[in-house]
């Protein structure tokens, strides 16, 4: 059996590939994303922005990965990536909820890192 930090880290890096049955089956109705562009976006506009086949392989490394259980159904990820075309880092945190056995985020902020 998976722990909790392997099991979110494996969920995380799979959105990273920006597959729309990927963000249809994880995302939960009510997400809402601060990006690190400054923008806001919902689960409607992520889904009309991924392609059904998304990227071939995760372009970002992950490193300081935390998943810590804030309750029965209630997971926070806390981590940072790096961009691998462009070295540009964030800092990111998450928030799942189990909704009928299925883990789904329903929080996510990606902020620049200072470098």
């Amino acid at each position: 059996m998976k722990s909790l930090k392997e099991q979110f880290l494996q969920l995380e890096q799979q959105l990273m590939l920006y597959r729309k049955r990927d963000f249809t089956a994880y995302l939960s109705e009510d997400f809402k994303e601060f990006g690190s562009s400054g923008g806001i976006m919902d689960k409607n506009f992520l889904l009309e922005n991924v392609t059904e086949q998304g990227f071939d392989k995760v372009y970002y490394d992950v490193t300081d990965f935390e998943a810590l259980l804030l309750a029965d159904d209630i997971v926070q990820t806390r981590f940072i990536t790096t961009n691998l075309t462009n070295g540009k880092q964030q800092n990111r945190s998450s928030l799942w909820r189990k909704e009928n056995g299925t883990w789904r985020i329903f929080f996510h902020q990606g902020t620049p890192a200072a470098n």
